[in-house]
């Protein structure tokens, strides 16, 4: 991990480490993945059925910085260093690994969804958990008036720069106690793929209709990944439930 983090530097934030000195308390809790478990919704007059629904996450730092600064944070104030294949289909929740930091305001958060760009390399790379060696993986019917076809979904969310994540900064307000007993994390595939034209495809009998990387629906999942619908991170104190 030691040399992971120097392969970062300097476009990742490095945890405070130095702890000494900072003046907060150091924290550590459990983080989660909590699943609605949706495998249905709809797109303009189109219904979705999902089979298969997997996206890779981690790993993540937190940042007191705000996402809207010009410049990205260079101290974070928590990690999640663990990298996770999550199933979106799955009800209840999935470890994330622990969260590693200090108490404080967190305002921001970056992270990679499965590919990575380190320094000493020359181009970004999927790691072991990247579905299938993506990001996410999406596959199911999608149905309108009699009429289906199947989709098979790729989803490549890459770092734009060599030691950057893959998600340089996005939203994360929450505040870190020693009371702090969990971090849960969302995020909401249906309105990844809410923007993708599946009429079209009906439409044209186009089976399996295939969205991989360099399409326009493709492009659109990205963006909504990345800017428009990213996860959601709550702090929780206590004992409160994780049900969604």
């Amino acid at each position: 991990m030691q040399r992971l983090l120097r392969s970062l530097l300097p476009f990742v934030p490095v945890l405070a480490a130095c702890g000494s000195g900072t003046g907060q308390p150091e924290v550590s809790f459990p983080a989660y993945f909590v699943s609605p478990a949706t495998n249905e919704f709809v797109v303009d007059d189109v219904t979705v059925t999902l089979d298969e629904a997997r996206v890779a996450f981690g790993p993540a730092y937190f940042c007191a910085s705000d996402s809207a600064s010009a410049t990205l944070c260079e101290v974070a104030v928590g990690e999640i260093r663990r990298i996770t294949t999550i199933d979106l289909l799955e009800a209840g929740q999935t470890p994330l690994g622990t969260y590693e930091g200090f108490a404080g305001d967190v305002r921001s958060v970056s992270y990679d969804h499965g590919i990575h760009w380190f320094l000493p390399e020359d181009g970004a790379t999927a790691s072991p958990e990247a579905p299938g060696g993506h990001s996410a993986r999406v596959r199911g019917v999608a149905s309108r008036a009699g009429a289906s076809v199947r989709f098979e979904a790729d989803i490549d969310v890459a770092p734009l720069f060599q030691g950057q994540r893959a998600v340089p900064t996005t939203k994360a307000e929450g505040t870190v106690t020693e009371a702090t007993s969990r971090i849960e994390v969302r995020f909401d595939v249906a309105s990844w793929f809410s923007a993708v034209d599946f009429g079209a495809a009906i439409d044209a009998g186009v089976d399996p209709f295939v969205i991989g990387s360099g399409a326009p629906d493709h492009d659109a999942v990205v963006i909504r990944m990345v800017s428009t619908h990213p996860p959601s991170f709550e702090f929780v104190a206590g004992e409160a439930s994780a049900a969604p």
